[in-house]
C-alpha cells in the first residue's frame, strides 16, 4: 500500500510545491502538445507530475528518493504514459531514456542543492532538450536570465545556447516544507543556430571560470589573473575586438564574451583548458 505521508528530506533539497495556482502556471509556460514527450527531474510527491500528464503524450520522470517512489508515485504506475527512473538525474544517460524520441521538454521544480549541476548537465548533454522550464532558487534564475551590466558565468554559458527568460517568482509558501528563500521560474528554449558549437562548451565554461575570476575588478585584471598571462596581452587581444578593457566583465555582452574565446583560442592562450569537457 503506499504511504501517506513522505516527510521532506533535507540532504536532498525537497520542497514539495503543493499550490495549485502556481502549478497551472508552470504548465502554461511549458505550452504543452498531446504529442509532446516530457522529462521530469525530482516528481517528488507527483503534484506536477499529475498535471503533465493531462497535457503531455508521455512523462518520464527521474526520482532518487526510493520512498517516494514506492510511496506517493506508486500510483501512478498505472498510467501508460508514464515511466519512472529511480537514479540520480546527474549520472542518468539522456540518450537511452529518449532512444527513439530525441525531441523533448525538460519540466522540473529542481532541489535547490543539486539544481544548476542537474540544468548543465542536461541541456549541455548531446541529447537536449528543445524546451525547458525550470524552477531554481531565484537568485540562481535571475543569473541565468541575467541582462547585460548582471551577468555572470551561468548567464553567458546559457545564454550563448539558449534564449532564456525569467517568468515569475514563487514564495515559500507555495512549498512543504517551506525554504527560506524565493524561487523562481524560467524558461530556456534551445536556439537552433547557437553562438558555438556544443563541443566547445565544456572549454568556453573554463574560459568563463577565468574571465570571471576577478568580477569586481575591470575585464584585463579578471583576464589576466584568470588565464595567467599579461595584462598587457589581454589588452592586445581585446583591443583588436574593439572591446573597453576597463569595464567589469557583467558589462561584456554574451556575444563578446564568444568573440573574446574565439580570439583567445586562436591566440594560443587556450591550450591548459581540456578539450571537450562538458561545462
Amino acid at each position: 500500500m503506499a504511504r501517506s505521508f513522505n516527510p521532506a528530506k533535507k540532504s536532498l533539497g525537497q520542497h514539495f510545491l503543493k499550490d495549485a495556482t502556481i502549478l497551472t502556471k508552470i504548465i502554461d509556460v511549458a505550452d504543452l502538445s498531446e504529442t509532446d514527450q516530457v522529462l521530469e527531474i525530482g516528481p517528488g510527491r507527483g503534484a506536477l507530475t499529475k498535471r503533465l500528464l493531462q497535457k503531455s503524450a508521455r512523462v518520464t520522470a527521474i526520482e532518487l528518493d526510493k520512498d517516494l517512489i514506492v510511496g506517493p508515485l506508486n500510483e501512478l504506475f498505472g498510467d501508460p504514459n508514464f515511466q519512472l527512473i529511480e537514479g540520480d538525474a546527474r549520472e542518468v544517460n539522456i540518450e537511452e531514456v529518449f532512444p527513439e524520441s530525441p525531441r523533448f521538454k525538460l519540466v522540473a521544480n529542481l532541489p535547490y542543492n543539486a539544481g544548476t549541476n542537474i540544468l548543465r548537465k542536461l541541456l549541455f548533454s548531446k541529447m537536449s532538450p528543445t524546451f525547458t522550464v525550470v524552477m531554481l532558487q531565484r537568485e540562481v534564475a535571475r543569473n541565468i536570465t541575467a541582462d547585460s551590466g548582471h551577468l555572470n558565468i551561468l548567464g553567458v554559458l546559457f545564454q550563448t545556447y539558449y534564449t532564456t527568460r525569467y517568468h515569475f517568482n514563487v514564495q515559500p509558501r507555495s512549498f512543504s516544507p517551506q525554504p527560506k528563500v524565493v524561487s523562481g521560474v524560467i524558461s530556456l528554449k534551445r536556439n537552433c543556430t547557437p553562438l558555438l558549437p556544443h563541443s566547445s562548451a565544456g572549454d568556453f565554461f573554463k574560459f568563463l571560470t577565468n574571465g570571471f575570476s576577478a568580477p569586481r575588478k575591470q575585464l584585463h585584471n579578471s583576464l589576466s589573473l584568470g588565464l595567467g598571462i599579461s595584462i598587457q596581452r589581454v589588452k592586445d587581444i581585446c583591443y583588436q575586438l574593439d572591446l573597453d578593457t576597463e569595464l567589469r566583465p557583467s558589462y561584456i555582452e554574451v556575444n563578446e564574451w564568444v568573440s573574446l574565446y574565439e580570439a583567445f583560442c586562436e591566440s594560443g592562450h587556450m591550450g591548459a583548458l581540456n578539450k571537450n569537457t562538458r561545462p
